[in-house]
């Protein structure tokens, strides 16, 4: 195999990986020539490859492919690794220990918000979204902090690939809306999700900065909306605060 095929392959390789997602565990060989335009023996060669190595693993049953345990494992170590969650955990910990309430970290994945680390709440009802989850920015605290303080140019592409869907009668579903919405982020310091991606789920998150003063991350609790009632939001939205300004301190931010 040449050089320039060989990378080919790899680059194929991702890509049928990243067809893998929360909605659809499991991908057959036809599925994904269709999906990436390529030739099915093509495909099958790469997953039997990707199998080979436990990167994908067949479902005997119905003959598809889903993501294999080495690759949960390889995410785990350089999750571990990662220096934003090493600094962030301990924080994310005392941020629940305090409130009660499940704490995230949140950072941009493309045009999708991700959860790159949390700490669960031990309350019996309790609220989380799963490691790894990307999910719409719009739509949730901690996403919109992430779009609040990103250029317009890049907000506006955003907004024009992911458009904004409506999840529950309190999502912002306007582009007009949503730039007051981000405008009240930026003076405000912390952003709120009421009720905005699923109904009962109230969240309030804040931006983490680098040493350079940009924010790259937001942290975030979110818990039933019963327990983020009106009298006790300030004192959450300054435990968020704090959590944020710890861990940017942490990461070498000196500025006010």
């Amino acid at each position: 195999m040449d050089r320039d095929a060989g990378i080919n392959s790899i680059i194929r390789a991702i890509d049928i990986l990243e067809l893998f997602g929360h909605h659809e565990r499991e991908l057959g060989v036809s599925e994904i020539a269709r999906r990436l335009n390529l030739y099915k023996s093509t495909v099958h060669r790469i997953v039997a490859t990707l199998e080979k190595k436990d990167i994908l693993e067949k479902n005997r049953e119905t003959g598809k492919y889903r993501l294999g345990l080495k690759l949960y494992k390889i995410g785990i170590t350089a999750r571990d690794g990662n220096e934003l969650v090493a600094i962030s955990m301990p924080h994310l910990k005392e941020l629940t220990g305090r409130t009660g309430e499940t704490s995230n970290l949140v950072v941009m994945d493309g045009s999708m918000s991700m959860y790159l680390a949390q700490e669960e709440s031990t309350r019996m009802v309790r609220m989380f979204t799963r490691v790894g989850a990307r999910v719409m920015p719009h739509c949730n605290g901690a996403g919109k902090v992430l779009l609040a303080y990103m250029s317009k140019e890049r907000l506006e592409a955003l907004i024009a690939e992911n458009g904004l869907k409506e999840y529950t009668k309190n999502t912002i579903a306007s582009r007009e809306h949503l730039l007051r919405e981000l405008e009240k982020v930026r003076e405000k310091g912390f952003a709120v999700d009421n009720q905005e991606r699923e109904e009962g789920v109230k969240c309030i998150a804040a931006g983490i900065k680098d040493r350079t003063g940009r924010v790259i991350a937001a942290v975030s609790i979110s818990g039933p909306v019963d327990r983020f009632a009106d009298n006790r939001v300030e004192e959450l939205v300054e435990q968020v605060k704090k959590c944020a300004a710890s861990i940017s301190m942490e990461l070498g931010y000196i500025g006010g």
